[in-house]
């Protein structure tokens, strides 16, 4: 199977982006706050199942704040707030393009439904149509479209490691395709402060809508009928114990569809509170 690499949104998840959903919460009044960056650079894209050279370089690069805070010891809450900064350059008469407006948002709760050795999270996030499409460039900051997205998530730890998967289902309306997202993720402690972690992190489309085909105001960036198996590898580096630290990671995938094909860079700093 041929190996590309692809951008991520999410959505959704999310993911750096909206974080990978552990079964594990915040405890009642702790938060975790991060500030990050993501970005791709691609001329190459498969749409529709074939790979295509475009007549343009892009880029798509984020701006994105994430917390969690406990509402109670089993209730977590989450917001994603990301910030698009979109570009294009002709390869034939380096004419540009540029656009910069809010993404897609997220709003999410995570309740704790079991905390013995494998713990157990059931989940839901919304994603509102936040996102904007501009007429002069033909960019959108987003999918034309609302989603909502219940999962359940299980993990455990043991030693220097932990461990978790979850799954769930992205509903999304104005005929754009539902999908089925599972990620599974495991995590090394290598230092008293760090961690590196493998990461894959699957969209898989349920049913074709027509929106791929018909909706307007989307663009390059953002089809309808994402499908994507991607892998992961990040950092993650505390420098102060529960106060704060630093993550940074790269992701790839196999057998993708109407995504950018190149590889997917993120860094981030976070507080804990």
């Amino acid at each position: 199977m041929k190996l590309s690499f692809i951008s991520f949104l999410l959505l959704i998840t999310l993911v750096f982006n909206v974080k990978a959903q552990s079964p594990w919460t915040k405890e009642k009044g702790k938060a975790y706050i991060q500030l990050g960056a993501s970005g791709i650079f691609f001329n190459k894209a498969r749409i529709n199942g074939d790979k295509v050279t475009l007549g343009e370089d892009f880029s798509d690069i984020t701006i994105q704040a994430y917390t969690e805070y406990g509402i109670t010891n089993k209730l977590e809450a989450q917001a994603v707030l990301p910030y698009k900064f979109l570009y294009s350059k002709n390869k034939a008469s380096s004419a540009t393009n540029n656009y910069n407006n809010l993404g897609n948002i997220t709003l999410g709760l995570k309740y704790l439904l079991s905390n013995k050795k494998w713990k157990l999270s059931a989940g839901v996030q919304y994603s509102p149509k936040t996102s904007s499409y501009d007429n002069n460039s033909g960019f959108s900051t987003g999918f034309n479209a609302h989603t909502v997205l219940p999962y359940i998530t299980i993990g455990s730890s043991k030693g220097k490691w932990y461990y978790f998967g979850n799954i769930g289902y992205g509903y999304l309306n104005n005929n754009y395709s539902d999908y089925l997202r599972l990620v599974l993720e495991a995590g090394y402690k290598f230092s008293e402060k760090g961690h590196v972690i493998f990461a894959v992190d699957t969209r898989n489309i349920i049913n074709k809508e027509a929106a791929f085909l018909s909706d307007n105001k989307q663009s390059i960036f953002y089809l309808d009928q994402q499908n994507y198996y991607g892998v992961g590898l990040k950092v993650n580096y505390e420098f102060k114990k529960d106060k704060f630290g630093i993550n940074s990671s790269v992701f790839g995938g196999i057998d993708n569809d109407n995504v950018a094909l190149a590889p997917s860079f993120n860094f981030g700093v976070y507080v804990k509170l």
